[in-house]
């Protein structure tokens, strides 16, 4: 049967399926308009992960960590974030427990889907997890721990922050040799970190022509250590030299105090640095000498500006500590920027040949990761302030041997 379409007229299928095609088109924009990041909307985040003895032994050192790592993720926000993403830090606590930063550590890489490690607190405890970052071909920001031990593994993502501890004591041993004060007394904690700096202080003191009386260990967590300074003083050194963490720079002390005996320099790693030393031994931190790996007089770029801003913060006056982990995030940032991509290996690559400035000062680092460009202070209490006294450009006061 023929059409009963008029002869000379023609239907408008062909214009009506365009339209209908059209019209999809143009739902189809819609929808893609309504879904579409806006300006200003955040892409994927970076993701980092960390775990921090918040709790525990190392709990001082690991909450001015914090603080530092979380004023760097808001500051880098607040300047829309690394190569226009977001950051996002991921932090747990380990307790200051190595087996549970191994679980933690476990977590951020297979279930939080990190991007990047930032490592914990204290080198026992960054050696036990260092391995994780190792299999995940993840580089790890070291910048709560400095025993060169950490990159003597043959670890190829263990990236160090800051001066390992085998340069940390330089300064005092030279201020021990202008000063006539010719023979050490060593006494260590039994972790990692304290042990290669009591290693490490054998060694400069005979560099530098001293005599060493004697190199003492004991268990790391004991708090009587009045038969360890009985010992020294039976040596009568000119120096005591403290290896170990906050407890042991404060135990010290007490123990001192004792005995009633106190030699012509005190010098205790990591506690003396931080403003806490001085709320816990008031009047008996006096004169105590410890090495610092930051302070904001040292003026390096940026630092009165992250000094201002923590103080704005978290209403106190930051430690190295804080500066260290601030720092970390400034060299991984710039290490994504210079990369162009968070692939972790053109990263891994980035941070290996950076050489560059942060708020603590030059960073760059050797084939193995350690660092070799940022310096040490030396720092002694006179009368209830931290003061610069090593190296000279920038000293704030003369050391005192009383």
């Amino acid at each position: 049967m023929r059409s009963m379409r008029p002869i000379g007229l023609r239907w408008p299928w062909p214009a009506m399926a365009a339209a209908g095609r059209w019209k999809r088109l143009a739902l189809v924009l819609m929808i893609l308009a309504v879904f579409r990041p806006m300006p200003g909307m955040a892409e994927a985040p970076i993701k980092i992960g960390v775990s921090l003895g918040l709790t525990g032994r190392f709990a001082p050192m690991a909450e001015a960590l914090r603080k530092g790592f979380a004023l760097w993720e808001q500051d880098v926000n607040r300047a829309g974030g690394i190569s226009g993403r977001p950051v996002r830090l991921i932090v747990d606590d380990d307790h200051g427990d190595p087996d549970r930063a191994v679980f933690i550590y476990k977590r951020l890489v297979n279930q939080e889907k990190v991007d990047f490690l930032f490592a914990p607190y204290s080198s026992l405890i960054t050696l036990a997890v260092l391995p994780i970052a190792e299999q995940h071909d993840m580089p790890m920001l070291i910048a709560g721990a400095a025993a060169d031990t950490l990159w003597e593994q043959g670890f190829r993502h263990a990236v160090g922050v800051y001066t390992p501890v085998s340069k940390f004591m330089i300064g005092f041993f030279e201020l021990l040799v202008l000063n006539d004060l010719a023979r050490v007394a060593i006494v260590h904690a039994d972790d990692p970190f304290s042990e290669d700096l009591a290693e490490s202080a054998e060694k400069w003191s005979r560099r530098f022509g001293l005599t060493v009386t004697g190199v003492e260990g004991f268990s790391k967590g004991r708090r009587d250590l009045s038969l360890l300074a009985l010992k020294a003083k039976a040596k009568n050194p000119d120096a005591l030299i403290v290896c170990g963490h906050m407890g042991e720079a404060v135990h010290m002390v007490e123990a001192l105090q004792r005995i009633g005996w106190r030699p012509r320099a005190l010098y205790a790693s990591i506690g003396p640095a931080i403003d806490d030393f001085y709320e816990r031994c008031g009047p008996a931190a006096e004169h105590v000498f410890a090495t610092s790996l930051w302070e904001p007089r040292a003026n390096y770029p940026g630092a009165n500006d992250f000094n201002r801003r923590f103080i704005e913060t978290y209403g106190e006056v930051p430690g190295y500590h804080a500066g260290l982990a601030y720092a970390a995030g400034q060299v991984l940032a710039k290490a994504v920027v210079e990369a162009g991509t968070i692939d972790r290996r053109k990263v891994r690559d980035a941070l290996f040949g950076m050489d560059t400035m942060t708020i603590i000062g030059r960073f760059g680092v050797d084939r193995n990761g350690k660092q070799v460009r940022q310096h040490t202070f030396i720092i002694q209490w006179q009368k209830g302030r931290k003061e610069l006294v090593w190296p000279d450009a920038i000293k704030t006061a003369e050391a005192i041997f009383p």
